[in-house]
């Protein structure tokens, strides 16, 4: 048996996270040892330091972790980041560590990008997008849609401090951003693309954040959400004939650059998706 490599994740409600059926897997794919351990913190009785949290995982022997929501930006703080790493993004979803201190990545951003042109093609233009959400997994995107040439992002968040952070973080880049107006179902008319980067249509969280009379004339659509697959807002898209990109993808691909990162293993997307799908049907 080769050497152990101990994974984890780091977050809040992690009842329904695949991730641990994903990084398995790819161990067994590989020829790898791999153990994958969620981590839930919302189940600490204590107050949750985040650094605190990777400390500890780094004592224990793990080789890296993910971080999902809501660390992703508190993490950002206590890692170096690669040298690879997008510019002005604040947030991290994957932790190595080494006798030297903790270095990390954003594979959100990465894998956005990939399961965008996996999806659309090479040469697709997003053109106008607007997203709902402006937390860590949205502020990644943000910064995957400006790799992929995106002519405007307008940015919508209920907490309006927190999108108004969003727009000033990435007004130093090439990619036009502002707030949207008041009426939100203009701005849906006026997109070529509408992206979902807020809990909403999870289990936990079910409903659909956009409003349905400003469906109909989007080109495109995309749902952060993985579980489930078939969310209320892509449903919607999907019987309105608006091409969609399901969240399984952003979670399949950030889950392969992960485990490119831990493990120094490109794995290859036409052999993981079947082999994943067939032992672990999407919901």
């Amino acid at each position: 048996m080769s050497q152990l490599i101990k994974l984890g994740l780091l977050g809040n409600n992690l009842g329904r996270s695949r991730a641990k059926n994903l990084h398995e897997l790819l161990g067994e794919i590989y020829g790898l040892n791999v153990t994958y351990q969620p981590m839930d913190l919302l189940e600490r009785p204590d107050p949750v330091s985040i650094e605190r949290e990777l400390e500890r995982c780094r004592a224990e022997g793990f080789r890296g972790v993910n971080i999902t929501h809501p660390y992703k930006k508190d993490a950002f703080a206590c890692v170096t980041t690669l040298p690879d790493f997008p510019q002005g993004l604040t947030s991290v979803n994957t932790v190595l560590f080494d006798p030297r201190g903790m270095t990390a990545d954003n594979t959100d951003y990465s894998g956005c990008c990939r399961a965008f042109r996996s999806q659309f093609g090479d040469h697709f233009k997003p053109g106008r997008v607007l997203m709902l959400g402006a937390g860590g997994v949205g502020v990644a995107i943000g910064y995957a849609l400006q790799t992929l040439g995106a002519e405007e992002l307008v940015i919508f968040d209920t907490n309006k401090d927190l999108a108004a952070s969003f727009v000033h973080q990435m007004s130093v880049g090439s990619l036009p951003i502002r707030l949207a107006d008041a009426d939100l179902i203009s701005e849906m008319e006026r997109a070529n693309g509408l992206i979902n980067a807020t809990p909403v249509g999870m289990f936990q969280y079910p409903g659909n954040p956009f409003p349905l009379t400003g469906f109909g004339k989007q080109k495109w659509a995309f749902d952060a959400v993985y579980t489930p697959e078939n969310t209320e807002f892509l449903h919607v898209c999907r019987e309105r004939g608006i091409q969609t990109l399901s969240g399984f993808y952003l979670f399949l691909f950030q889950g392969l650059d992960a485990f490119a990162r831990f493990t120094g293993i490109v794995a290859e997307v036409n052999e993981v998706e079947p082999k994943f799908l067939e032992r672990f049907p999407l919901e």
